[in-house]
């Protein structure tokens, strides 16, 4: 049951227009379409529908700080993480139907890991990451784009930060030995 105003899901930068969420009732139709039966009910304020309809009209100064540029306004490969970066992370398999140890065989440690300890982890090294693009000024899909992929200089002295932050850590530093990803800050 969902209750409470809906935080950041997806761009924070568009959840300041959503008001509320409530949940669907008990018994309702949850396949969604367009009965009254339908999924959870969000509501949107008046300045979030005003923002809406300016960028579908392509009024993009009216949408205040909403995304100027539809996501198909960038290639795929401009939503590239750098590699150092997907180090951190844990490869999952692209298969369907994939035995359901494939992570254990593959990430031991991870797998051995509580689900609190990767939680923390991931949010961790979330965190720092987030923070290290805010201190260095990159915003936005583009800058992100610029300085972490095709800058491979600016990408490397990056990750070196990165790596101090993370080693400043000791909790993070603690977590990443037991997921087994120590190699990340050597």
């Amino acid at each position: 049951m969902l209750t409470g105003s809906l935080q950041s899901i997806g761009n924070p930068s568009v959840t300041p227009y959503v008001n509320a969420m409530t949940p669907v009732p008990s018994g309702a139709n949850s396949l969604g379409g367009n009965s009254l039966n339908s999924a959870d009910t969000v509501t949107i304020s008046s300045e979030g529908r005003r923002a809406a309809d300016a960028l579908h009209s392509g009024d993009v100064s009216a949408a205040g700080d909403v995304r100027q540029t539809s996501s198909s306004d960038y290639p795929l490969e401009m939503y590239q993480i750098p590699g150092w970066f997907a180090d951190y992370g844990f490869q999952v398999s692209t298969q369907l139907g994939a035995k359901g140890d494939w992570f254990a065989e593959r990430h031991p440690q991870a797998a051995a890991a509580s689900a609190a300890e990767r939680t923390e982890y991931a949010e961790l090294v979330r965190g720092h990451y987030q923070a290290m693009l805010a201190e260095n000024d990159i915003t936005g899909l583009e800058s992100h784009y610029n300085s972490l992929i095709l800058d491979q200089s600016r990408s490397e002295s990056l990750r070196q930060e990165m790596v101090e932050r993370v080693r400043g850590d000791a909790r993070l530093t603690e977590l990443i030995h037991i997921m087994g990803k120590s190699s990340v800050i050597m």
